[in-house]
């Protein structure tokens, strides 16, 4: 590591643009939609409609399986505002230049007495403006497939709270896919997971909270079980267990410009897995340990995350902002952090030893040499305020990270460097755009208070290309 940058070797980074713009186009049927029928219209509520007419605005179809069962490359799915119990399910797959999409108006409501929407083996399919309420199985379930796109969608009340029913609510098995804008929300499970097949996924811009199985312990905000994927600029907040959590094998994952509070385990978990990258995460007021590294998660890079009073409380799992096991050290380094305490404790735990001070964690062993301990100057008195107030900003405060600015390889590979500046940076730009204001659902619930920023000059970070 340098004092300008870390070269990341073996990461493999998905930036949302990457999973958009597709080298060739992959599935489909091979036929493509006429100009005179690129629309398909759905309204249950209509007098007119039938499941067995042509799907136009004159006489639309009933039901959404009506539409997404006859669908091909190039057409969209119009949904008119109703409440619709089905389980929906993809008849074909579109193509790179001619993708099928599920587009829903304001009041689409969809719900099923198994998964809201099912989706294996398709490719290019988008799905956006719907809510996803009251499943017994998942929200949404991708199987397999590849370049699906979840976006403006909101999914809340997946499985029951009893052992074997509980459900994530999108729980997704593709690759080379975005999820975006999504709010997951009171679920038995994860809001969003990532299962081993996942690779290449983006979840950005989402909010996953209050997700619970009520008897145990257990559902995280998002859950990554997959390698390669990038988890960036959400806000996952009161969740059950952990807020975001890389589980069991989900190797070189990034997490970047998150926004992880008040979760109860940690905020950011790590465990046997690999050659994680977690950059620029504010994590805040989290149960257990903010960052936890465990179980032999080596390579593990930490850098400009703001870790505030986490682990103050409990009377189980780590204590500490940031906690690194004895099984994870080999290889892993953490720096340019800012991490405090509003009471005495814990503030960095390292290969088995806690220490109150970084100085002399960075004293005995090197980490943190260019770390802070020091209240985050953010926007309010009141603790937890994630905008950076610019008035309020120390002399030593950085210019922001970029990621995606370095003219890579559509595969973003080897020889990828993340800036890591001399001093640390803030953490990630907190505002409403992580939540879906233009969704067809209506408008969604303001994010709290103290996510809010107030003005463009507050001096958060932004992403570039998120």
């Amino acid at each position: 590591m340098t004092h300008k940058g870390v070269v990341l070797k073996k990461i493999l980074l998905i930036p949302a643009l990457a999973v958009l713009v597709a080298a060739s186009a992959l599935g489909g049927t091979g036929a493509i939609a006429t100009a005179a029928a690129v629309h398909l219209h759905i309204d249950k509520n209509d007098p007119d409609c039938s499941d067995a007419g042509p799907g136009t605005r004159a006489t639309p179809l009933c039901s959404i399986n009506a539409g997404t069962s006859r669908a091909i490359a190039g057409q969209t799915i119009h949904i008119a505002a109703g409440a619709y119990r089905e389980r929906v399910m993809f008849g074909h797959s579109g193509t790179a230049g001619h993708p099928i999409v599920l587009a829903a108006a304001n009041g689409v409501v969809l719900s099923s007495s198994s998964t809201g929407i099912e989706l294996s083996g398709r490719r290019w399919i988008t799905i956006r403006g719907i809510a996803v309420k009251g499943t017994v199985s998942y929200g949404i379930d991708v199987r397999s497939g590849s370049h699906i796109t979840i976006k403006d969608v909101r999914v809340s009340g997946s499985g029951s709270p009893i052992s074997g029913r509980t459900r994530s609510g999108i729980h997704f098995g593709g690759t080379d896919s975005l999820i975006t804008r999504v709010v997951s929300h009171h679920n038995t499970d994860a809001g969003i997971f990532l299962g081993s097949a996942a690779t290449a996924v983006a979840v950005r811009h989402s909010t996953a909270f209050a997700n619970a199985r009520g008897y145990v312990r257990a559902a995280p905000g998002i859950d990554i079980r997959g390698v390669g994927n990038d988890i960036t600029g959400n806000i996952v907040h009161d969740n059950e267990d952990s807020g975001i959590q890389v589980y069991a094998g989900a190797n070189s994952n990034l997490v970047a410009a998150n926004a992880v509070y008040d979760n109860g385990d940690h905020g950011i978990d790590v465990l046997r897995s690999r050659n994680t990258l977690i950059v620029s995460n504010t994590v805040v007021g989290n149960m257990t340990a903010g960052i936890n590294v465990e179980g032999d998660s080596i390579d593990t890079t930490l850098a400009n995350n703001i870790s505030v009073d986490n682990a103050l409380t409990n009377t189980f799992g780590q204590k500490g902002n940031i906690c690194v096991d004895m099984t994870s050290v080999s290889g892993t380094t953490v720096d340019y952090d800012i991490v405090f305490l509003g009471s005495p404790g814990t503030v960095v735990k390292w290969n088995g030893t806690a220490y109150r001070s970084i100085v002399d964690l960075a004293a005995e062993t090197g980490q943190e040499s260019h770390g802070l301990q020091a209240e985050p100057l953010w926007m309010s008195s009141t603790p937890g305020d994630f905008a950076w107030l610019r008035a309020r900003r120390p002399s030593t405060a950085p210019t922001p990270m970029l990621l995606g600015t370095h003219g890579e390889t559509s595969s973003f590979r080897s020889g990828w460097t993340i800036p890591i500046r001399r001093t640390p940076a803030r953490g990630p730009v907190i505002t409403t755009t992580a939540v879906p204001t233009s969704s067809s659902l209506g408008r969604p619930p303001s994010p709290p208070r103290r996510l809010r920023s107030r003005s463009s000059t507050s001096g958060a970070i932004r992403l570039a290309g998120t």
